[in-house]
């Protein structure tokens, strides 16, 4: 009988795929749905709302008490506004909120993929590949975001936190500029 050779049995077969036989394709992904503006938005307003106490908190015992007796002052002696000083109290205050916030969206993401406002709008935070993200991404997103938030402060920068959320709306994978810079994108998953 002529015909093609048979294989060689199978202990005598090199490591990999048989010859003249293909590779089995991967298993389907299918391609991720990126998270609309307005379901980032809701995430944004949850988080927010989350925070709220703690901005509370932080204000009337951190900051009120510098700032009651300076406004009883200027009230009694018909002083005008002084900004500079205004700025000097908020200032560590300010930090100190940034700082909690900066942990707050660091470790949830890191440890479950978003934070309490995006787990409840049902998206997550991943790699710009899809795979889940690490501590890389979860250390380097907000700090992105934390620095074009106090990029906004300074004068012909203001624009920057703004520029930075509304990039989503005529980007292909809906990604901010900070999800571009640390390579991340978001995703629903429910």
């Amino acid at each position: 009988m002529d015909g093609p050779p048979l294989p060689p049995p199978p202990d005598l077969l090199p490591p990999g795929p048989a010859p003249g036989y293909l590779a089995a394709p991967p298993p389907y992904q299918p391609a991720p749905k990126y998270a609309s503006f307005w379901r980032r938005f809701a995430a944004l307003l949850i988080d927010g709302l989350v925070f709220l106490p703690v901005w509370f908190i932080a204000f009337f015992t951190l900051a009120w008490p510098n700032i009651k007796p300076q406004l009883d002052r200027m009230a009694q002696n018909n002083e005008p506004f002084d900004a500079t000083w205004w700025a000097g109290r908020f200032f560590g205050v300010a930090l100190l909120l940034a700082l909690l916030q900066y942990a707050y969206q660091a470790i949830m993401i890191a440890y479950w993929g978003g934070t309490l406002g995006k787990l409840a709008v049902g998206i997550r935070v991943k790699r710009d590949d899809g795979s889940a993200a690490g501590w890389h991404e979860a250390l380097t997103r907000p700090a992105l975001q934390l620095a074009l938030t106090f990029m906004s402060f300074v004068p012909g920068a203001g624009l920057a936190s703004l520029l930075d959320y509304l990039w989503m709306l005529w980007d292909k994978q809906k990604q901010c500029l900070h999800d571009k810079i640390a390579s991340t994108i978001v995703v629903v998953v429910a």
